[in-house]
């Protein structure tokens, strides 16, 4: 028996097995988690399968396991010219696109005070602004093979999550693009899953140590119906499904994989650990930035401390650390006036 046969089911006797022989699929974030979980499923039943990911080492070990049938692209999806490039090279590598799953994503603890925005930003990029750019860009070549989409969203894209405000923000988002896609792409198939808490490496992202991941695995099995949190592999067969002829009359639909949580009330618990999230980002010091006001003359004006407000927040980081996106925001130019001293005097001669 084979390394794959001896870590993977075997899925000879699959019926779908035949109906995915030769479909051409693209899989973002097929290095880790769900999206690995669905190329393996896939790859298993004979499709011909791009494996899309930042982990260039484990996408080739993958496709290593199945060299007629897996193309390896590495991308970073925050670089818009990168996700241009990648359906470019899918879709001549394939030789067209039959099914798209957008698994990427990555997930950070934030509240609305103490967010870097080059963060949040960062988290809408990978979320939300790519899957839109992506699926824009296969679109033409779905409507060509009549295929279908499947985009993974999470229990909390309809639930909301105290500390977690960015990332609930992407998948609600992921939720009605599914469904307005659904309708503007149609016959094309549009539809998400929405796991529910999962054994994945997504809890990397919060620098959180072993025992404090199995502490909420365990809180999470306790106010769950099913008593246990899921799989990769228990996620990827709702993909499976939502791809296959079985549910080719099921579209703008989310699919709850959560073992019935969505039926409970929240007693997850908040974890604080957006200090350590992102250490590559620190507050400086404000320099140069001009205060405006307003034109009414029964409005009180006076100066705010500016610089000591950014300081207390983290609003305001260094710009060799900030987000290429947003740079050019944090771009202040030197004025040869005082805009509030100028006002005075405009309402001086009104």
């Amino acid at each position: 028996m084979s390394k794959r046969e001896q870590s993977w089911p075997n899925f000879e006797n699959y019926e779908t097995k035949r109906y995915f022989a030769l479909k051409r699929i693209m899989i973002t974030g097929a290095s880790s988690g769900i999206g690995r979980a669905c190329a393996f499923w896939f790859l298993n039943q004979g499709a011909r399968v791009a494996l899309v990911g930042r982990d260039k080492f484990t996408l080739d070990e993958i496709g290593e396991q199945f060299p007629h049938q897996a193309v390896t692209v590495q991308c970073d999806f925050a670089i818009d010219m990168n996700q241009y490039d990648l359906v470019a090279s899918v879709v001549e590598a394939l030789g067209g696109l039959d099914i798209l799953i957008n698994s990427a994503g990555l997930i950070f603890e934030n509240d609305l005070e103490s967010t870097f925005p080059q963060d949040h930003d960062y988290l809408i990029d990978i979320n939300l602004r790519s899957v839109f750019h992506i699926t824009s860009m296969c679109a033409p070549f779905l409507m060509k093979s009549v295929g279908c989409i499947v985009n993974l969203s999470a229990e909390w894209g309809n639930r909301p999550q105290q500390g977690m405000t960015s990332y609930c923000m992407t998948k609600a988002g992921i939720d009605m693009f599914t469904k307005c896609l659904a309708l503007e792409l149609a016959p094309v198939r549009v539809n998400a899953v929405a796991p529910g808490l999962t054994k994945t490496n997504l809890f990397n992202y919060l620098n959180m140590e072993k025992s404090d991941q199995n502490w909420i695995y365990k809180r999470v099995s306790d106010t769950t119906p099913l008593k246990r949190v899921a799989v990769p592999d228990e996620i990827a067969k709702a993909v499976v499904f939502l791809c296959s002829k079985n549910a080719s009359k099921i579209t703008g639909q989310i699919l709850r994989v959560d073992g019935g949580r969505h039926l409970t009330s929240s007693l997850f618990t908040h974890w604080d650990s957006s200090a350590t999230m992102s250490n590559k980002i620190f507050p400086v010091p404000e320099v140069n930035i001009i205060e405006g006001s307003g034109r009414r003359k029964d409005m009180p004006r006076r100066r705010i401390d500016v610089k000591a407000m950014l300081e207390k927040s983290r609003w305001y980081t260094d710009m060799a650390d900030a987000h290429v996106k947003i740079q050019a925001d944090y771009i202040r130019e030197e004025f040869d006036f005082d805009p509030i001293e100028q006002q005075d005097e405009e309402d001086k001669t009104d």
